[in-house]
């Protein structure tokens, strides 16, 4: 349904001002929502383009790299072993390997200080409160 006019307001019997004017406003809000789809299927479209455009750059980058490096091991230029390991020396420094993490404490083990008592409990004996932290059973003094 569109926009209710003056008009039309004035000759239907059955319609109140204030039903033409919640019509009204359903119809703009779905005309908002219309354009923000819109706008969102654009920059989706922009950003995959986007990416397969990076993707041939990639591709391309990646072939002129393979010639070069052939043509150096070719001609001997740099030796090949030395070329291998300076490269690959190259992709360690840029792509670091990640340190390794601790094992994380399961929740039964980890302590936690209780608002109440100030004891220190296990994690998986207390409740989440508004204040923070309490235990399950009931505090002592």
């Amino acid at each position: 349904m569109g926009r209710i006019g003056f008009w039309q307001l004035l000759l239907d019997d059955k319609l109140s001002y204030w039903e033409a004017q919640r019509i009204n406003e359903a119809h703009d809000a779905a005309d908002i929502a219309q354009a923000h789809a819109y706008d969102a299927a654009n920059a989706s479209a922009q950003v995959g383009n986007r990416v397969a455009m990076l993707s041939r750059e990639v591709v391309m980058l990646r072939t002129a790299l393979t010639v070069l490096t052939q043509t150096l091991k070719d001609t001997k230029v740099v030796d090949e072993q030395l070329l291998d390991a300076r490269l690959e020396a190259a992709m360690e420094e840029a792509f670091p390997r990640p340190a390794p993490q601790a094992p994380a404490i399961p929740a039964a083990q980890m302590q936690i200080t209780c608002l109440r008592c100030r004891k220190k409990v296990a994690a998986g004996t207390t409740i989440m409160t508004a204040e923070g932290p309490v235990c399950e059973r009931p505090c002592g003094p």
